[in-house]
């Protein structure tokens, strides 16, 4: 994955702590209320400030977006990393991980899947579309290099690397609908979904 990359970010603690509150406050409302009411008063209204300071801080709503979408994109990244003291020994373990590390975070941080979602499917703006655009380009050729190495020590299949990667991606943007049928069925339905894409490109599984 790879992120947007956010408005130049502000020196002061103070500042940076003031953005972290409308940011949060924009997911909050994002995945409540969609995209199209995610206005800075309504904002504004939920986080108890005032919509200029949304504006003195971002701008315009392309900005603040932008710095949502950098903020969570940077957040799943993390989650998706495999720990230092549990580094896999294989490529179809390390894709696993991976995978199931999503497949977890999109539960416990449903609603800023959610306001991601909204965003990447709404957008309007030209800079702003550019901007998810790049993004996804960057994710797509971090994933296809990750797949051209696992194939050169022989652990992932001769497989096109951008048609897997393309497919899994978008695999990945429709996993967050699953949330909404309950904790128990999630973690059932996750375990299926990592094994079909990791049993499909793994050349060194039983029963592949």
């Amino acid at each position: 994955m790879h992120s947007v990359q956010p408005d130049d970010a502000p020196g002061s603690f103070i500042e940076q702590a003031r953005r972290a509150q409308i940011i949060q406050a924009t997911i909050d409302v994002l995945a409540e209320h969609g995209y199209g009411a995610a206005s800075f008063a309504r904002i504004a209204r939920h986080a108890s400030i005032s919509p200029g300071l949304i504006s003195y801080h971002f701008h315009s709503k392309d900005g603040l977006m932008r710095g949502v979408l950098a903020t969570i994109e940077g957040r799943l990244d993390d989650a998706m990393a495999a720990p230092e003291e549990d580094e896999p020994e294989t490529y179809p373990d390390a894709l696993e991980g991976m995978l199931r590390r999503f497949a977890e975070h999109c539960w416990t941080h449903g609603e800023e899947i959610s306001a991601m979602t909204e965003i990447r499917r709404e957008v309007r703006g030209e800079t702003m579309r550019a901007a998810v655009a790049r993004s996804h380009e960057r994710g797509t050729a971090e994933l296809v290099t990750f797949i051209r190495e696992g194939q050169a020590y022989g652990q992932f299949r001769d497989i096109e690397p951008v048609l897997f990667a393309s497919v899994l991606l978008s695999a990945m943007g429709e996993f967050p609908r699953l949330r909404g049928r309950g904790l128990e069925e999630h973690r059932k339905v996750a375990v299926d979904w990592v094994s079909l894409f990791v049993n499909a490109i793994s050349a060194t599984r039983s029963g592949t």
